[in-house]
């Protein structure tokens, strides 16, 4: 069975700017292998750039390569504690706690603020 990959949006924004490191992550990705959270989708879809059609269009088309999860109560639960025991940002927390929750490997270049969580699994992935 193959590892499950939480993305996070940094991984994605750099994808939709160009970045040829991002563009090469997720073209080795197999279709449907990779999960984002529902926070990714807001995140990327109210950013000013979105207000572009075409970019909104391919926004869209690359989450639905993936398997959105949604921000249930467990997933709050678990980033109002991480958030509280680490200080993390609230994206942040939720992005871990759903990481956790999933029982994934948090894909992001992000890794500083993530590796106070030490049950969190870690992935830079250029």
């Amino acid at each position: 069975m193959a590892k499950k990959l939480l993305i996070d949006t940094d991984v994605f924004v750099d994808y939709l700017m160009g970045d040829l490191h991002a563009r090469e992550f997720f073209e080795q990705l197999p279709e449907g292998i990779f999960y984002y959270s529902a926070l990714t989708k807001l995140e990327l879809l109210s950013a000013s750039v979105c207000a572009d059609a075409p970019v909104r269009n391919s926004t869209t088309a690359l989450l639905s390569l993936g398997r959105r999860i949604e921000i249930d109560d467990a997933i709050i639960s678990l980033a109002a504690e991480e958030k509280r025991k680490h200080s993390l940002p609230l994206p942040d927390s939720i992005m871990a706690a759903t990481a956790l929750h999933l029982k994934a490997e948090l894909v992001t270049r992000n890794i500083g603020e993530f590796k106070k969580i030490k049950e969190l699994l870690l992935m830079k992935p250029y």
